[in-house]
Parts: C-alpha cells; sequence; structure tokens
C-alpha cells in the first residue's frame, strides 16, 4: 500500500513477499471455472494466473503513525523461522530493511496489533539473538485479542500445529515471556481513533482495526477476506478458516454493513494498492482499488 493520509494520520505498509502461490482449489473449495472465468475482466493480469489456477496475494505489515504513536498491524512471516511449508521455512525477507525505508526502526514502535495468530501474521515479533527468540520491538506493547491468545496457545500445547510448523512457541510465547504482551477484550481501543474491531470466524478472535481522524475512516480487515473474488463471492469461505460458515457471515455482514459508504477499506492480502472501498454490484458486491491521493 502506498503511503497516504487519513486525516491526520499517516498509514503504509511495509511488504514482506507478493506472489502467486497458492492454488485456487486450495484457498477456496467451492470455487468453480465458471465463477472465476466470470471474474477475469478484473482480476488479469493482477490477482490471478489462469494457466496454472494460482491467486496472487501479498503478505505485508501496516504502518499507522497517529502523531502519538507508531502502530505496527501484523508482521509477516519473518525470517530463519522453521515452518512446515517450504516457502515459509527459514527465509530471508528484506523486510526489516523495508521497515527502516520507511523511515521507522524496531526501537519506535510504540504498538504491536496482531488482527490473528497465524504463521504469516506474526514471524517478526521475535528475532533470533544468541540462539534465543526475542522481541523485535524491545519498546513495544504487544496488543493480542485474549480469546485469540487462549485459542492458540492450547492449540499449540496440544496439536504442536503440525500444519505450519510451531509458530507460537517461536513468535508469540517469547513476547509473552518477556512481559510484553497485553491481552484485550475485542472492542479495546489502541489510541484514540484507533479501535478494534471483531472479526471472528476466519480465527474465533480475530480483530480489525476501525481508524477515524479529523473525519475520515479505515477499516484494517485482516484475513476476514484473503481475496477480492469474496467480495463478489461472500460465501466462499477459505481452507484456513477456523469456521467456514461464521467466516462467511462476517464477512457478508461487514459487506453489507458497509458497501457504498465511501469507507476505506484496506485488506491484509489484496495486492497493491490494497486499500479501496466496498461498491454494490448488480447482486453482490466489487472492490474498487484505490491509489494514495
Amino acid at each position: 500500500m502506498s503511503p497516504r493520509r487519513l486525516g491526520d494520520f499517516a498509514l503504509s505498509s511495509v511488504v514482506e513477499t507478493e506472489r502467486a502461490l497458492f492454488d485456487t482449489a486450495m484457498v477456496f473449495p467451492h470455487a468453480t471455472d465458471d465463477a472465476l472465468k466470470a471474474q477475469y475482466d478484473w482480476m488479469l493480469p493482477l490477482h490471478f494466473v489462469p494457466d496454472t489456477r494460482s491467486l496472487v496475494l501479498i503478505i505485508q505489515s501496516f504502518l499507522i503513525r497517529t502523531g502519538r504513536t507508531t502502530i505496527l498491524v501484523d508482521t509477516c512471516i519473518g525470517n530463519h523461522k522453521p515452518r512446515a511449508r517450504a516457502h515459509n521455512n527459514m527465509q530471508q525477507f528484506p523486510w526489516m530493511a523495508r521497515l527502516h525505508a520507511a523511515g521507522v526502526k524496531p526501537e519506535e514502535i510504540d504498538y504491536v496489533m496482531c488482527t490473528h495468530l497465524h504463521v504469516d501474521h506474526v514471524g517478526w515479533n521475535t528475532r533470533l539473538v544468541n540462539g534465543r527468540w526475542v522481541p523485535t520491538f524491545p519498546n513495544a506493547k504487544y496488543i493480542f485479542a485474549k480469546r485469540e491468545y487462549e485459542h492458540w496457545e492450547k492449540e499449540a500445547r496440544s496439536t504442536g500445529l503440525p500444519r505450519t510448523g510451531n509458530y507460537m512457541a517461536d513468535s508469540v510465547l517469547p513476547v509473552v515471556e518477556a512481559g510484553r504482551a497485553v491481552f484485550v477484550e475485542m472492542d479495546h481501543e489502541i489510541d484514540r481513533g484507533v479501535t478494534l474491531y471483531p472479526l471472528p470466524g476466519h480465527t474465533p478472535g480475530q480483530c480489525g482495526l476501525h481508524v477515524k481522524s479529523n473525519g475520515s475512516e479505515a477499516l484494517f480487515t485482516g484475513d476476514m477476506m484473503h481475496h477480492p473474488l469474496q467480495v463478489v463471492y461472500p460465501d466462499w469461505s477459505t481452507g484456513f478458516d477456523t469456521d467456514q460458515a461464521h467466516a462467511a457471515r462476517t464477512r457478508r455482514a461487514f459487506l453489507e454493513k458497509y458497501a457504498d459508504s465511501g469507507t476505506l477499506i484496506v485488506p491484509a492480502h489484496f495486492v497493491a494498492p490494497t486499500a479501496g472501498t466496498i461498491e454494490s454490484h448488480k447482486d453482490t458486491f466489487r472492490f474498487r482499488f484505490k491509489a494514495a491521493d
């Protein structure tokens, strides 16, 4: 996402990777070729690769600078971390250099907010120092929704998270052990004008962020939607969702609420320019990408 103003706030992103990696059938079990082809007019070539039926997704963090605080939203996959899938395993992404290029040093982050505790949203929470995982942002408070943390802490303890590798052990628990975690309810206000917004379904405690400044408004939606196809087909939940039916209900209610409102919507994985608005379109919706002013 290109840097942009929202009232008195500055919004920007730190990209880790963008790639056509995920097979559509794996992400959207209900997708059909006819439904996909019906969206080629806007999907090609940026959002979909028809030869491989691959979705193009971005993995990125967001920076919200209010003038009082600097908030980092989601922390991607991270480096040097053992993961079950090869495309995440022991990576060496230039994410930290890009954070510096955005004009922010790790020690300048006041809050780290993870919309949910999945492997691609917690990785830079920690870094490896002398064989130990330590918080990357030494002065930050890490905001975790209490319900979300309790769910994944229990899952990690009971299963070891074999599908992804135990990212809780290297990217979340060290933050807790260092005393940097703050467990909050799903409507917690981080700073004036920056409030958690419950979006459960993808995970039990997923929260977006409602951001409002000087009459302008934006909603960071985490993984409520992975791809713009879910704006057109709200009932297409992903294979990554903890509760697919709940995720679909949350998504449809959100789309109905914000369609044609002009509110800036910022999903985690939509490719650049990422942000946009929701518009009514025939009997469903479409996502209108909006470049920075």
